[in-house]
């Protein structure tokens, strides 16, 4: 991941803030088709289904050990036919008839404990990329008095929360209550503001609307804050009020290589290369194809699948991709001024020490280096160091 974020580096500029290239934001959510088979990772999950059942759309077909500490559903988007393969469960048909809305539940008639359990069932994570089950975050060990649903989105092309944002508010608004019912907060923000990458990062949002700094190796919980992503705070909505569980998401498609760039509501465990043809991506044209942002994404194969994590997906051209070759430090300082925390990088590169562990991989300093160091890997290796000799 770190060499194509070094090479992705040259798409962006050498120039400090990231650029935001939020081309997308006015593209309305669009829903794509659906594919004849989705594929569902369930790598340690005990299956619910077996080769040649037939199921209905939205049925489980994966969930955790009883033993597990913590618990994942996996409920499959279309209904057919299934196939279990290689660790994935793939179903062959087509997806639910559209849900029939007009069941809405009042939050405040509902027990906390319906809310955490309709959460955990429906299997709602983290669907800002850290795929955390969500139910875990709902069932505190400390104390909250504070709900933010985190809007910043500040990875660079990614619009898909705006959208939900200014789409579907009265969603937010209503999983805002049911989130605030679970942990008996007193208060709930959405936080849409626009922000530079990476201002989105959970430590920054906490400090900038609550004035709390979170401890190194806190949670924001430790300091009486429940973050939670804009679309996991819609999934609980639609898990609660509809009965409906996590089986879309959506996302931004975006990149030189995108003729039809925008946002798009997809099924989970969708193949890229079904997302790239609907968008009107060329294979032969894209140099690149990244899940997940320009900063802090991956690289990933046409055959992959759209997981609960998947923000998005970049299409980049060979021009966008362009290619550095590592060049010796020239000590310039400006892999220090990019870094949000303010850390001494070059110097934890070379001697880590226990301040390594509060850099959390946003890729600014590697970002800015003109001498296309890898530096988030580096420190990562450095941190790794670190942890052992605790």
């Amino acid at each position: 991941m770190s060499a194509l974020r070094a090479r992705i580096a040259a798409l962006l500029g050498l120039a400090a803030p990231v650029p935001t290239r939020k081309l997308t934001r006015d593209a309305a959510i669009v829903w794509l088709p659906p594919p004849a088979t989705v594929r569902l990772p369930v790598a340690g999950l005990d299956l619910a289904v077996a080769t040649g059942e037939l199921v209905a759309a939205h049925a489980l077909v994966a969930r955790s050990p009883a033993t597990a500490r913590w618990q994942r559903r996996v409920h499959t988007p279309l209904g057919g036919r299934v196939e279990v393969v290689d660790g994935a469960i793939a179903v062959h048909g087509a997806p639910a008839a559209a849900t029939i809305e007009g069941r809405h539940r009042d939050p405040g008639s509902l027990d906390r404990d319906e809310v955490v359990a309709a959460a955990r069932e429906a299997g709602i994570v983290g669907l800002g990329g850290g795929m955390f089950p969500t139910y875990a975050k709902l069932d505190p060990a400390h104390p909250i008095d504070t709900v933010l649903v985190n809007g910043c989105e500040s990875e660079p092309y990614f619009t898909c929360d705006h959208r939900v944002l200014s789409e579907h508010r009265d969603e937010l608004d209503c999983g805002l209550a049911l989130a605030m019912r679970a942990v008996g907060a007193r208060a709930g923000v959405v936080v849409d503001r626009e922000a530079y990458y990476p201002a989105g990062y959970e430590r920054f949002v906490v400090r900038d609307q609550l004035g709390r700094d979170i401890p190194v190796r806190k949670l924001p919980r430790d300091v009486g804050a429940l973050v939670l992503n804009v679309q996991s705070v819609r999934a609980l909505h639609r898990a609660v009020c509809l009965g409906e569980p996590l089986v879309s998401r959506v996302i931004t498609v975006a990149g030189g290589a995108v003729r039809r760039p925008g946002n798009y509501q997809v099924l989970i465990g969708t193949p890229i290369a079904e997302v790239l043809a609907a968008c009107g991506v060329d294979p032969a044209h894209a140099a690149a194809i990244v899940a997940g942002g320009p900063m802090m994404g991956h690289g990933v194969a046409p055959d992959d699948v759209i997981t609960a994590g998947t923000g998005g997906v970049l299409a980049l051209t060979a021009a966008e991709v362009g290619a550095r070759a590592e060049h010796p430090c020239i000590r310039c300082g400006r892999c220090v001024d990019a870094c949000p925390i303010g850390l001494p990088v070059p110097l934890l590169v070379e001697r880590p020490g226990p301040e390594v562990l509060r850099c959390f991989g946003c890729g600014a300093c590697h970002y800015v280096c003109p001498s296309a160091i890898p530096l988030t890997s580096r420190l990562r290796e450095a941190s790794v160091q670190e942890f052992r000799w605790e």
